[in-house]
């Protein structure tokens, strides 16, 4: 054997290459490891097992082989002592060997049996924490008391979504939202090292009063970690929006937009103090269209990307008066990204389809003023109405381009619009060079001149989504063929084609 392997940075560079599907990795840049690989190769001798070892155990999702490691649990429902699980003083050393090496766990608590939750409660009556040196946790859980043994000094990323099957205003019992309140307000002395705080419950309805309560231990947690970077959380107090404004590690936020009164009370505490002079990125959840306006006005500081998701039906005209706050003033004049959805959860997506408020390019132009944005998308219930002409505009306007995405979701709803060719389409594709995704609505009335587009295919474009109002007898004697017109113009793209029939 090569004296070479024995380097452990040449050896650990070898590993970092074995690379099947066996094993999630949920770093971005981590490579994923094949199981049988690694496992073979920590038996091979002693020089490989720690390194190799080290990387068979970095991804896991469930604590499941760790219990088998220690003999707690023969296979994924069966135990060697029942239900109820107290392990031993030689069970828990065999199992922390293994326990320590993991760095990433996503899971989910419904899929575990009850050996596996009796097994972590038991850690949690004590101050045991079963993974050290974790660094990224994703859990979806309902059981949130389950979750103290999993929390350990070098967290990181933390993502705590409470199962949709649980309402917080109904379903949980006391003994439960106490153990909730507990948990979130231990985050500082349990996970100091956090930088990544995403907590889901129920986020898809605006909070309400009872949810009042749960507000402070998060606020609490937010006002007593100190590298926070990004936080994604149902609501929060404004002591606590204030505390982040003035961290400077702080870079992204994901919440409700704060009422008028709040976002006055916030940035007028400032006294001289530069708010989220660092921040990038802000996600706001609307229940108010006048407090996107007061946001737009007394926003302190440059924002790279911003995103806008309404519980409230956009109107056209609220949407022209913030556009136009936004390119008036010098703070958003370096956006990059703007994304707006449209969403209620009281309405289906039905109702969507048949709303007729259109969209119209003089609502849009006032973001033509921002020349660096990147990333357009907007999702909403109204129908976009534009032409070929306009979206030269969008070109010519927007020199970075690379995403822009219309009504993915909800489709185009205006039957009277003029609306986009596929040659259109296509010659949009070549004035935006940089230009990676695009979802659109077209039309097929330049079908019969669609031979002369092959002469323009596009090698940039990765994704593709089109949509058309088309009659039944078009569709039925020329879908194919347009089916593979679209994989020639856009070979590289991942092409999705959408067609609804107006007979």
């Amino acid at each position: 054997m090569s004296r070479a392997l024995f380097v452990s940075e040449i050896f650990s560079d070898i590993i970092s290459y074995i690379n099947v599907e066996e094993t999630y990795v949920y770093t971005k840049n981590s490579p994923t490891l094949s199981g049988k690989t690694l496992y073979a190769l920590a038996l091979t001798c002693r020089a490989f097992s720690e390194q190799a070892l080290d990387a068979l155990w970095e991804s896991i999702e469930s604590v499941i082989p760790l219990m088998q490691c220690g003999g707690i649990i023969v296979s994924h429902n069966t135990t060697l002592g029942g239900d109820h699980v107290i392990p031993t003083e030689s069970q828990l050393a065999v199992i922390c060997r293994y326990a320590s090496r993991v760095r990433f766990l996503k899971t989910s608590f419904h899929d575990w049996p009850r050996p596996v939750r009796s097994f972590l409660q038991t850690l949690a009556y004590s101050s045991k924490v079963l993974m050290p040196n974790l660094r990224d946790l994703r859990v979806t859980c309902d059981s949130v008391h389950l979750l103290r043994p999993l929390l350990g000094p070098r967290l990181q990323h933390l993502s705590i979504n409470v199962s949709t099957s649980v309402n917080y205003r109904r379903d949980l019992d006391l003994w439960q939202r106490i153990s909730l309140h507990m948990i979130l307000r231990s985050l500082p002395t349990t996970c100091p090292s956090l930088e990544i705080f995403d907590f889901n419950l129920n986020f898809s309805s605006r909070p309400g009063l009872r949810d009042a309560p749960l507000a402070l231990p998060v606020s609490y947690a937010i006002q007593n970690l100190r590298k926070l970077r990004t936080v994604i959380v149902p609501a929060m107090t404004k002591d606590a929006l204030t505390y982040l404004g003035r961290l400077s590690s702080f870079t992204g936020i994901k919440t409700h937009l704060p009422t008028c009164s709040d976002l006055e009370y916030v940035f007028g505490s400032s006294r001289g103090h530069l708010l989220f002079e660092n921040i990038e990125s802000v996600d706001w959840k609307i229940a108010e269209w006048r407090d996107v306006e007061m946001f737009a006005c007394l926003w302190p500081r440059k924002v790279i990307a911003m995103s806008l998701r309404s519980e409230v039906k956009f109107n056209p005209g609220l949407l022209q008066k913030l556009f136009n706050s936004l390119h008036t003033r010098e703070v958003f004049r370096n956006l990059q990204c703007i994304r707006l959805f449209e969403f209620s959860p009281s309405l289906p997506i039905s109702f969507f389809q048949s709303f007729g408020i259109a969209i119209t390019i003089d609502t849009i132009r006032p973001l033509f003023y921002l020349s660096a944005l990147r990333v357009v998308e907007f999702d909403t219930g109204c129908s976009i109405g534009l032409n070929e002409d306009n979206l030269k505009e969008m070109a010519e306007a927007w020199p970075c381009l690379e995403v822009l995405l219309l009504n993915e979701t909800y489709g185009c709803h205006d039957p009277n619009s003029v609306g986009v060719t596929l040659g259109g389409v296509v010659r949009f594709v070549e004035l935006c060079p940089r230009l990676k995704k695009l979802g659109i609505n077209f039309t097929l009335s330049d079908f019969g001149n669609l031979h002369d587009l092959e002469s323009h295919a596009s090698n940039t474009l990765e994704s593709l989504t089109l949509r058309s109002r088309v009659e039944e007898h078009t569709l039925t004697s020329h879908y194919s063929r347009l089916n593979m017109l679209v994989k020639k113009l856009f070979p590289r793209a991942k092409c999705h084609c959408q067609f609804v029939s107006v007979d």
